[in-house]
């Protein structure tokens, strides 16, 4: 083949790779465009495209991982509003007895302000009728839609109390609010709603179940820690991170950071291994001194596990209970044109050890995943004594009490772990006044 043919020969082969490697994302996506719109038009079935996009996006999302997802624009503003600890509506937990279909009010309490305990809704109430719709049977998001509104607006709620045996239908006015969800919450409610985080026979332990790592609960802990200061009584700290599934990356550092002087919290890396970010702790960190315990389960995951992992890997803590989940992968929420949100995993965050929590589908028991509880304090917890827990648990903390109530005591027998924790810590205590 003459010189010049060749030449030729290979530059329009490589400008038709230049052009195959431009054109091929746009002719995915015209593909993608086009069976959306086949399916639309041509389908069995009459299918609004929003759904058919939904579906589509969905399933691009869950083969990148497991945790990552679409949300469609019906929830996501709710879900950042989640996330941002702020909801609309009265400030009520529910739950759905499974036999009757009743909603009962779990607390009536999850936040301020507390428009609905106010009005007289108590917790243990059946809902019975809101805005006068009957809710028996209903499925909670319509019943959530009905109740949420324009703040400043009222709704009224009946429910059903039993009163000398008999069920009375009790109907109540409640202004909705935007309440600010807590997201630490103490031992139990002091009688003015406020919480009292100090662990009923035991006042000189504090107690802070996290239960998200939100926009507010750096703020929320580090108050009740600066309130404790004042009162100079906390010798001790338990940290209860149990069934917290995680929340904001940059709220768990800034949790770790208030409990470590020195040293690295976490590193995010992306793909290929490559470190994206160090976060390294604050040397004016306040409370790094204190004697701490850290409570873990098999439901603690993501942020919860950055700091289990932060405070073991420095020794900064006693770690108790169970092995957490193991989720160390970084979620980023991306919004989308259609008002949807992409939560996609865009990272790996790697302990102080250098080691990655994530537990990946092949791994066993025996390999490295998750956070383990230190050594001689694994405390595993049978059907009945979780039941037991989490009942005594919502019991406490549903209405305002004082540190009398048995429902305190109720809640320290049924929860070994914490028990564990008040061992170790007042044992620390006591090792330190000695030497003292």
């Amino acid at each position: 083949m003459p010189r010049a043919n060749a030449f030729i020969l290979v530059a329009a082969v490589g400008l038709f790779l230049l052009c195959w490697a431009q054109m091929t994302p746009i002719s995915t996506a015209r593909n993608l465009g086009a069976v959306l719109e086949i399916i639309e038009e041509q389908g069995l079935h009459a299918l609004p495209q929003e759904a058919l996009y939904g579906t589509a996006v969905s399933a691009m999302a869950a083969s990148h991982d497991p945790h990552s997802s679409y949300i469609p624009p019906s929830t996501s503003k709710r879900y950042l509003r989640v996330l941002d600890q702020q909801l609309s509506g009265i400030g009520i937990s529910v739950k759905k007895n499974r036999d009757s279909e009743d909603l009962i009010v779990q607390s009536a309490i999850i936040g301020q302000p507390h428009p609905a305990y106010d009005a007289g809704v108590r917790s243990g109430d059946r809902i019975v009728r809101v805005a006068g719709t009957a809710v028996r049977g209903k499925p909670l998001r319509e019943v959530t839609g009905l109740i949420q509104g324009e703040e400043n607006t009222e709704v009224e709620i009946v429910v059903g109390r039993i009163k000398n045996g008999r069920e009375e239908e009790i109907p109540l006015q409640v202004k909705r609010a935007t309440i600010r969800v807590d997201t630490v919450l103490g031992a139990y409610r002091n009688k003015d709603t406020s919480w009292n985080f100090r662990l009923p026979q035991n006042d000189h332990i504090a107690y802070f179940q996290v239960t998200d790592f939100g926009d507010l609960t750096t703020g929320e802990l580090r108050r009740a820690l600066e309130k404790l200061a004042r009162d100079g009584q906390a010798k001790a700290i338990i940290i209860d991170l149990r069934d917290n599934a995680g929340g904001y990356l940059s709220a768990a550092v800034e949790v770790s950071d208030l409990f470590l002087a020195t040293g690295n919290i976490v590193t995010t890396r992306g793909r290929g291994g490559t470190i994206r970010e160090r976060f390294d702790a604050n040397p004016e960190s306040t409370w790094s001194e204190i004697p701490l315990a850290v409570l873990i389960n098999g439901d603690s995951a993501s942020a919860s596990e950055i700091f289990a992992a932060c405070m073991q890997d420095h020794r900064r803590a006693q770690i108790i209970g169970q092995r957490s989940f193991g989720k160390g992968s970084v979620q980023q929420m991306m919004p989308l044109p259609s008002g949807g949100l992409l939560k996609l995993t865009t990272a790996s965050y790697h302990r102080p050890s250098g080691e990655n929590i994530h537990r990946r589908p092949a791994m066993e028991e025996a390999d490295p995943w998750g956070v383990r509880p230190d050594a001689g304090l694994d405390i595993s917890l049978s059907e009945e004594q979780r039941r037991q827990r989490y009942e005594t648990r919502a019991a406490q903390i549903s209405a305002p009490s004082d540190t009398e109530n048995p429902k305190n005591r109720a809640a320290l027998i049924a929860d070994p772990a914490l028990q564990e924790a008040v061992k170790i810590l007042n044992r620390q205590i006591d090792s330190r006044g000695d030497s003292q």
